[in-house]
């Protein structure tokens, strides 16, 4: 089972210091040619990607923000100027995939309504994202644990958010853990959104650690991306609990 890795270095080899350009000559160094970063708004973009060209490096994501209530109308426009720096900053560095987050839900609307407001800002960027030459990966996480009150928690309410905008600038990005701690049987959920997932991200469950780390039987993951067609890079976005060079060869010896 061939996957190419990339490892987000918000958690991953921060051995290396607090520097972004210091955590990619260290993956580099580990075999990674491909990373993930979270935001970039407030850091050094000419000294990161100095270091991305250097060591032969591929930004493959970054994150637009996480703070925005896109739920409720009078956010969206304001998250129009930040969705368009945070992409271009991504352009900047070679980076063509956005992650754009939903926010948290409100209990006093229901659920398709807020789902459909949460669409209508996705069309208000698209725009955007043509011309920066972006995709907007829509990422669902955890409710159980990590992001009490979010709106879109399950796999599929970012699927059905996708649909209803209906532009190939807006796409979903799988992550394996949030699936698996917010209780959806992933044979289920990723078969359901296939039609719309461009990237998997990892880690091991319960604990967020690296693969070999908790109780998901890796193998018969990996196997599960392979069967459902899914040829794209599987990306480490997790707490290592020893060093990252060690931490992560498990995953590398299965995926090489």
């Amino acid at each position: 089972m061939a996957f190419e890795l990339s490892v987000n270095l918000e958690y991953g080899f921060t051995e290396a210091g607090e520097k972004v350009e210091d955590r990619i000559a260290a993956a580099a160094a580990a075999g990674f040619r491909k990373v993930e970063l979270f935001l970039l708004k407030g850091r050094d973009l000419v000294a990161i990607k100095a270091a991305l060209d250097a060591h032969g490096v591929e930004l493959i994501s970054t994150v637009a923000d996480y703070v925005t209530q896109l739920v409720d109308p009078a956010t969206h426009e304001g998250f129009l100027e930040t969705f368009r720096e945070a992409a271009s900053a991504a352009k900047f560095l070679g980076c063509s995939n956005v992650v754009v987050t939903s926010g948290r839900g409100v209990p006093w609307l229901k659920r398709p309504v807020q789902l459909a407001i949460f669409a209508d800002a996705l069309r208000k960027i698209v725009p955007i994202a043509e011309k920066l030459d972006v995709t907007i990966l829509l990422e669902s996480a955890n409710t159980r644990h990590d992001h009490p009150g979010v709106l879109c928690s399950t796999t599929q309410d970012s699927v059905v958010v996708a649909d209803m905008v209906g532009s190939t600038r807006v796409k979903v990005l799988y992550d394996l853990y949030h699936s698996v701690v917010e209780g959806e049987d992933p044979e289920i959920a990723l078969a359901a959104a296939m039609h719309q997932v461009v990237h998997v991200q990892i880690a091991d469950a319960p604990g967020r650690g690296e693969p070999g780390s908790g109780e998901i039987d890796w193998p018969a993951a990996l196997a599960l991306f392979e069967r459902l067609g899914y040829a794209g890079t599987v990306g480490l976005e997790l707490q290592p609990t020893k060093p990252s060079a060690e931490a992560f060869a498990y995953i590398q010896e299965l995926c090489g």
